[in-house]
């Protein structure tokens, strides 16, 4: 029986920090992210890996952590979108800039917390969400190549406590109703953003806050 992912991502009673800059050096032999879905499997490899590479155990771990919760819960979303008529997969699954099809136009997926260096609130956010929209296009991580393809945001915060907003992102019962409606009538933003290159970039993109304030 296949491993219920959901319920295995609502174990971890933690999320430790990074502790060093995402790179190929760590990211190569942790590949093994992406296939293993019980958390106990993925803390024997990472034990496993650890000891074969001579790596730390404890920050490697959490390294590791970090990229499988990040991975499968944003794999989950995107199952998610693909559920909607309106959505049609990306037959490849290794497409550096597409995962579906929104009435035939490309999209990628992208999960982000609410940025804690943003200059206005939260409310004025999803007021106005063009312009966190176009502040996500300029600040996004430059550690692999830069992206200015269109993108679905899909935005989380914890009000009451902003330090567990990495939990808000396996609330999946309160994220399917907010990805279904925004799919049923999706409001699109035509954003700026200007690349190392130089070139103005002109992505369409789009902007789902999930908000935990209960």
């Amino acid at each position: 029986m296949d491993t219920d992912i959901r319920s295995e991502l609502q174990r971890l009673t933690r999320m430790p920090p990074w502790g060093r800059i995402q790179h190929d050096d760590w990211d190569r032999p942790s590949r093994f992210i992406y296939h293993i879905r019980s958390l106990e499997e993925l803390r024997r490899e990472t034990r496993r890996v650890a000891a074969a590479r001579g790596f730390p155990l404890q920050p490697f771990a959490a390294y590791v952590i970090r990229r499988w919760y990040n991975f499968h819960t944003h794999q989950v979303v995107l199952e998610m979108c693909y559920s909607h008529p309106r959505v049609t997969p990306e037959t490849d699954p290794r497409h550096p800039s597409v995962d579906f099809y929104l009435d035939g136009v490309p999209f990628d997926l992208k999960l982000t917390d609410f940025p804690r260096h943003y200059p206005v609130s939260l409310d004025e956010a999803r007021a106005h969400p063009e312009g966190l929209v176009n502040w996500l296009y300029r600040n996004q991580s430059r550690e692999g190549r830069y992206h200015a393809a269109n993108r679905l945001f899909v935005i989380f915060y914890h009000a009451l406590a902003p330090e567990r907003t990495w939990e808000v992102r396996r609330m999946f019962d309160r994220i399917e109703p907010l990805v279904e409606a925004y799919l049923d009538r999706p409001a699109l933003i035509r954003a700026r953003c200007v690349g190392p290159d130089g070139v103005l970039y002109r992505p369409l993109a789009g902007a789902i806050f999930c908000v935990y304030e209960d």
